[in-house]
């Protein structure tokens, strides 16, 4: 069994040797990695000797160099200015004075998609190949839209003026769809999985109603989710936090799997989450970051690791990652590697079996 059929077979209900097992760090996160197996390259580590399935290819930006400033901020693509770490955080929201429609159809700042590059290379496929391959964009339209009118302000206009903050989450869609769509044109048949992120979710709650969710953002989510299948996909959700308001709607429009289940998160418990979505949904990570492998020992690791795999995969519908989509250089590097050799060791849960390779 190659890695795109592992990759694939929990959302497929295919039986498989072992579950299969997604990374997502941080360049020094891979580096520390690296170091200490003693790997040569980043796929020898990630890929040969931890075992990771999948492969990520994103469109890639290729229009004008961003603007910075003396004090280390810089313009995104979106015309929001940002500092800090990574991709930092918003310091000036350029539509936090919006107040109608055009002032939203106006805004010059909107990403072209005429600036990303969405084809795949010969290389690009044949470092993929036999991998279960993760394209189309990240799609987090819902941190772009907050970051363009502030958040605090956008909230407001959920409930004080929702044809502007309708309007504006629409044309973070558009572009996204965009994107996609020109994609999956270009390199038809490639993409495996479509896996986009937005986090709806604070550790006690969602931040917003489940109602008002519904209405400003699950309709631009269910329209990149139906391209995305329209494509051949399997699709997948990262939201961070306690989302299991809205679990029952993702898996509604289409959402195969949901990640990263941040299992310590209020209302997120794992027995709880298989019992009421297991039959219907691909669970994708819940190996807590934050407290088991930042600050545990590898025994810590291990142990959770082999625990969540008893609970999560018990219908054999899961994929193998720590509760977060960029592991941070802080997670010390033998933890890491514990968590995907013990996964390794684990069995199938009780609705699949194991298969010899």
């Amino acid at each position: 069994m190659n890695s795109k059929e592992r990759g694939l077979a929990p959302f497929l209900r295919k039986s498989v040797d072992r579950y299969p097992m997604w990374y997502g760090g941080a360049q020094e996160t891979t580096d520390n990695i690296m170091h200490k197996l003693g790997a040569m390259t980043n796929d020898e580590a990630l890929y040969d000797i931890l075992g990771i399935d999948y492969k990520t290819i994103r469109p890639a930006y290729i229009g004008p160099a961003a603007p910075t400033f003396e004090d280390g901020s810089w313009l995104d693509g979106w015309g929001v200015r940002r500092k800090g770490l990574h991709y930092g955080q918003a310091l000036i929201s350029p539509l936090a004075d919006a107040e109608t429609i055009a002032d939203i159809e106006n805004y010059k700042g909107f990403p072209d998609p005429d600036n990303y590059n969405v084809k795949y290379s010969r290389e690009q496929l044949e470092w993929a190949a036999g991998n279960c391959l993760i394209g189309g964009s990240w799609a987090s339209f819902f941190h772009d839209a907050t970051d363009l009118m502030d958040m605090a302000t956008f909230f407001m206009n959920m409930y004080s003026n929702e044809e502007v903050a309708e309007a504006l989450v629409e044309k973070c869609v558009d572009f996204y769809y965009e994107i996609d769509r020109r994609t999956f044109r270009d390199n038809p048949g490639a993409v495996d999985m479509y896996f986009i992120g937005n986090d709806f979710g604070s550790q006690r709650a969602l931040l917003m109603s489940p109602d008002k969710w519904r209405k400003f953002f699950k309709p631009g989510l269910k329209k990149l989710v139906e391209q995305a299948k329209k494509n051949g996909c399997v699709t997948a959700l990262h939201s961070c936090g306690d989302i299991h308001e809205i679990i029952g709607d993702l898996i509604e429009i289409g959402v195969d799997a949901i990640n990263p289940i941040q299992v310590y998160a209020s209302n997120m418990v794992p027995e709880v989450l298989v019992r009421e979505y297991g039959a219907d949904c691909v669970f994708f990570g819940g190996i807590d970051e934050n407290e088991i492998m930042r600050i545990g020992t590898e025994k810590d690791v291990r142990d959770e690791t082999r625990r969540i795999i008893d609970i999560l995969g018990a219908y054999g519908r899961y994929i193998v990652a720590a509760s977060h989509d960029c592991i941070l250089p802080e997670i010390p590097a033998e933890n890491i590697i514990g968590l995907f050799d013990e996964a390794k060791k684990c069995g199938i849960g009780k609705n699949q079996c194991i298969i010899s390779t």
